[in-house]
């Protein structure tokens, strides 16, 4: 009788182990499920938050591509009364200038294929040039 009695209190013991030990991996399960479930929406937030960063910053670089494009065109137009050197050397800064201007333009163009890991650096060296080349612009 001992020895049933024994057998039972034990064999309810592993059981109520058993129950309680299901329920905290049910609870941890939950919480788990949840904690996905947030990593997902806040994921989702922020490839729409990149992709409306990279519209804006795209269309402010096309936008400060075209002005630059009308300053070159304005100093192509401006004709010096240098001598002959002197304007075949402004001719040919303002060429270079037209050429960077056109490799920033195709560069903006192109950057679609960009990976999202490599966006920071592709704008810290886009804005990096556009700085450069108007300050070429501005020098002249």
């Amino acid at each position: 009788m001992k020895k049933t009695i024994l057998t039972l209190a034990i064999a309810l013991a592993m059981t109520a182990l058993s129950s309680t030990a299901n329920a905290q991996e049910d609870k941890k399960a939950a919480e788990a499920r949840k904690d996905l479930k947030e990593a997902k929406k806040d994921l989702q937030e922020a490839k729409s938050d990149s992709a409306a960063d990279f519209h804006k910053f795209r269309k402010e670089a096309e936008e400060k591509i075209a002005a630059n494009h009308k300053k070159i065109m304005e100093l192509k137009a401006k004709k010096s009364n240098d001598t002959k050197e002197v304007r075949k050397k402004y001719d040919a800064r303002v060429a270079a200038l037209e050429v960077k201007n056109n490799e920033l333009n195709k560069k903006i163009r192109n950057c679609d294929t960009t990976k999202t890991s490599m966006w920071t650096d592709f704008k810290v060296g886009f804005n990096k040039d556009m700085r450069d080349l108007e300050a070429a612009i501005k020098s002249i």
